[in-house]
């Protein structure tokens, strides 16, 4: 209707002063500027459009790449693309717009060349080439206005870019001291859990330094005791956590602990002469080896 409207008033100017050839000129040109108009403000339309597209899709990648990925059972992402490659086709995206509105601008100005070749002597279309000229000054201002938009996005992807890589790199480190963490936490879980024992006679282990005789007098009434320096390869080494019973060389012999351990904790007490037969069965291997991680016991 306003196209309408327009050729009517053109019609209505150009019928007082023109001639039929004239007229028909002045109603191709008018068509010609309106064709113009139309199709530039595709162009305006169509970026805007795209513009809001990369807004949404940039706020969608800055959700993707701080959230947590969905595994399926096979192993791969739930999600169709991973957040770098959201930002690769974006800017794959963003790319093919700039070129785009740098091709709008310069079909801005040829439009603008051949209007301005139109007949300007024409009263009727005074004031349609003034409105033309107009209409594109502001075309020309929302594609600057897009051209900085799109810059923007482009920073906005690059820092989310850096952003992402410096966050891969903390949490490459993250894993690696938390690797690092977990061996040593291992470490330190084994060689607590690592207790030592040695089972032997008097002679035997005073021969081998793993017992010293003290007190009593005249050689009479020498107790045997744990040397100040005991040496773990003297000893057999086991898993405390694991390990609940130790049994004993010679069934027929009682056996005494001459070592600190807690026999409180042990499933038999020792007799009234502190002896022990058959196994040292342990009830408690946080009470019985928290005094001494060497066990030594003697055969009687």
């Amino acid at each position: 209707m306003r196209k309408l409207a327009l050729l009517m008033a053109v019609v209505a100017i150009s019928a007082c002063d023109r001639s039929k050839p004239e007229l028909e000129k002045t109603l191709v040109q008018v068509q010609q500027i309106s064709a113009e108009k139309d199709s530039l403000l595709r162009d305006v339309m169509a970026t805007t459009q795209f513009i809001a597209d990369a807004n949404t899709e940039l706020s969608k990648v800055r959700t993707s790449a701080t959230a947590k990925p969905k595994v399926t059972e096979a192993g791969e992402n739930e999600g169709k693309l991973s957040p770098s490659q959201q930002r690769a086709q974006l800017l794959v995206r963003i790319k093919g717009i700039t070129a785009s509105l740098n091709e709008a601008d310069s079909r801005l100005s040829a439009s603008r060349k051949r209007v301005a070749m139109l007949d300007k002597d024409n009263v009727g279309l005074k004031g349609q080439l003034a409105a033309y000229d107009s209409t594109i000054t502001s075309f020309k201002a929302i594609i600057e206005s897009q051209k900085a938009q799109v810059l923007d996005l482009t920073a906005q992807i690059n820092a989310l870019t850096v952003e992402n890589t410096q966050l891969k790199a903390f949490n490459v480190q993250l894993t690696s001291d938390k690797g690092a963490v977990t061996v040593e936490r291992d470490v330190l879980t084994t060689e607590k859990n690592t207790v030592y024992y040695v089972i032997g006679t008097k002679d035997d282990l005073l021969k081998r330094k793993i017992i010293v005789q003290t007190g009593g007098m005249l050689g009479i009434g020498k107790v045997q005791v744990a040397a100040r320096d005991l040496n773990p390869t003297d000893f057999t080494s086991i898993d405390r956590t694991s390990v609940a019973s130790i049994p004993l060389p010679n069934a027929a012999k009682p056996y005494r602990i001459v070592t600190r351990q807690d026999v409180a904790a042990l499933e038999t007490q020792p007799d009234a002469k502190g002896r022990i037969r058959d196994a040292i069965k342990i009830k408690d291997p946080v009470a019985f080896w928290g005094s001494s991680k060497f066990l030594i016991v003697i055969e009687q």
